[in-house]
């Protein structure tokens, strides 16, 4: 049944979600994903828009909603990135609960919400998680379940490299809900990046010893979206990546993190940078080796990158990691990084392209059954 503009909603603080979402170019997907905030069985939320001018009817639709729904806000971001518009959403946020929402994603059903509530209360988390599923022309498929790194402690090597990079999970801000007092406490806001700016957001959060609970059932759709920003080839990204990991380990030495138990983030986030560039680069050069090789020679070059390649092939720590093709992968990689076998890496990692090992590893999983 249709929600009106005067349904009667709860306005305190007190257990309120403000939902984030930022907009651009998001005609075709926008109002699935927002009739699946309005849906929801639970009422106490305020829903925040971040619009970036777009060619299509991104606005329109946005204030349409405005119009139509109290709760719903609209906010111009102008040309922002999505990391600052969510920065602005934060700012205006009122709420107990901040949920991030992708224009493209949504709600799997009306009592998901309620869960996540209802858990954090229980449990006085930090963050709730919740299980996802991914949608790929419209065949909805499996990912891979928290599970696979939420039985292990929070401290140990399993939880970081699992749930940060072979799952994937916990690099995500969709899919979960953040207490938004933890998120003022510490100061954690989104940098500056051009993408992958949620990954640094949420270890941010893990360093400052967030409190996490876990959901068992899907909280989220995630829309495997081929023009979204996540998906589209950038040249030059490494100095993104590279940036990022030399930021956090600053980050981490500034707010006197103990490097010894957390400094594996910072190498394991160059590897799987260098892997994923590699990647990019060689399927938006028509299948060519050499671009592969290009990527590994720039990383091996640069400083910063090839100090974290060279500690992680030293790092014996890896060992208690219980996946041993990731261990193998990641020793021989790296072990081939320090000696500069770049050609030789670079026929490995076109290998696993080809046999679609990589998409099989991924915490997506392969993009088609």
């Amino acid at each position: 049944m249709e929600e009106s503009k005067e349904k009667v909603t709860m306005s305190e603080e007190k257990g309120k979600i403000s939902v984030i979402v930022p907009v651009y170019q998001a005609e075709k997907y926008l109002a699935k994903a927002l009739d699946s905030v309005i849906s929801q069985d639970y009422e106490n939320w305020e829903l925040f828009l971040l619009v970036r001018k777009s060619s299509d009817q991104s606005e329109k639709i946005v204030r349409d909603y405005e119009k139509k729904y109290n709760s719903i806000h609209m906010i111009e971001r102008g040309e922002n990135k999505a990391g600052e518009a969510r920065n602005q959403g934060l700012e205006k946020a009122q709420g107990e609960y901040v949920l991030f929402l992708d224009s493209d994603d949504y709600l799997p059903d009306a009592s998901v919400m309620q869960r996540y509530v209802r858990m954090a209360e229980q449990t006085d988390a930090d963050i709730v998680v919740a299980n996802y599923a991914r949608l790929w022309n419209g065949k909805m498929l499996p990912a891979v379940s928290h599970a696979s790194f939420s039985r292990y402690h929070r401290d140990s090597q399993e939880f970081q490299f699992r749930g940060f990079f072979s799952a994937g999970t916990l690099s995500y801000v969709w899919g979960k809900l953040y207490r938004r007092s933890f998120l003022e406490k510490n100061q954690i806001r989104f940098a500056k990046y051009d993408y992958a700016e949620d990954k640094f957001f949420n270890m941010q959060c893990y360093l400052c010893r967030a409190k996490y609970i876990f959901l068992s059932r899907i909280g989220y759709i995630y829309r495997k979206n081929e023009t979204s920003i996540s998906s589209r080839y950038r040249a030059n990204s490494s100095e993104c990546w590279i940036a990022m990991a030399r930021d956090l380990k600053e980050w981490m030495s500034d707010h006197e993190i103990q490097m010894e138990s957390c400094e594996e983030l910072v190498w394991y986030l160059i590897f799987f940078a260098t892997f994923f560039d590699a990647k990019m680069e060689y399927e938006e050069h028509k299948k060519k080796l050499r671009f592969i090789w290009k990527t590994l020679r720039l990383y091996g070059k640069d400083e910063f990158a090839r100090e974290c390649l060279c500690r992680l092939a030293a790092d014996k720590k890896i060992w208690k990691l219980q996946d041993k093709k990731w261990v193998v992968m990641t020793k021989g990689f790296c072990i081939g990084m320090k000696l500069k076998l770049y050609l030789l890496l670079s026929i490995g990692i076109r290998s696993l392209i080809r046999r679609r090992i990589d998409e099989k590893l991924s915490d997506t999983g392969l993009r088609e059954v």
